[in-house]
């Protein structure tokens, strides 16, 4: 037996609470791919686009949170603290603090940046009152960007698409986790 995109739909249920709480679940794991998978879910009926893009905003904001929190409690390891060396802890954070709020804005748009940014702004006792602002809006404009042009995308893509439609999805999905690696691959080749 092959699991499809709708027995796993099924599996959640009908409820709309079931797909709340995967939409934030998976947006602690890929944010990305959960934005483009909650615009896809409400393309397709599943739920409201205002439900999915709350679940999205609700989960991605409180991973940040959660990041930015690890980070400051990792700054309490006197064994991390030691590896690292006060020196170095104090370059990192004037390097950082120069350029924090570009550095926020900019790791919320690059794959792979979020986790390094936002835990050296805990560990380096960065203003939590700046990154909380600078993350609020960030997240809700690239988030909300991405999310309505995957929705606009998703609703006539799906049409054309027909049963086809998960096929592609599953393919996408696949490209966002394997793309960078290829990336990595191509580019380790080059040089």
């Amino acid at each position: 037996m092959t699991l499809t995109p709708e027995m796993l739909l099924l599996a959640l249920g009908s409820s709309t609470a079931a797909v709340v709480a995967a939409i934030i679940l998976t947006s602690f794991l890929m944010e990305d791919l959960a934005t483009v998978g909650a615009a896809i879910l409400a393309a397709a009926g599943t739920i409201s686009p205002c439900m999915a893009a709350a679940s999205l905003f609700t989960g991605i904001f409180l991973g940040d949170l959660a990041l930015y929190a690890a980070g400051a409690w990792a700054r309490r390891n006197a064994w991390a603290r030691r590896q690292i060396g006060p020196e170095r802890l104090q370059r990192g954070k004037d390097w950082l603090q120069q350029r924090y709020v570009i550095s926020l804005i900019t790791a919320r748009c690059l794959p792979g940046m979020r986790l390094p940014t936002f835990a050296a702004s805990g560990f380096l006792e960065l203003p939590f009152g700046t990154f909380f602002a600078v993350l609020l809006v960030a997240g809700v404009a690239w988030t909300s960007v991405l999310f309505l042009l995957v929705y606009n995308l998703g609703i006539g893509i799906a049409d054309a698409l027909g049963p086809w439609r998960w096929l592609a999805a599953a393919a996408l999905v696949g490209l966002a986790i394997i793309g960078p690696r290829i990336t990595r691959w191509l580019m380790s080749r080059q040089g």
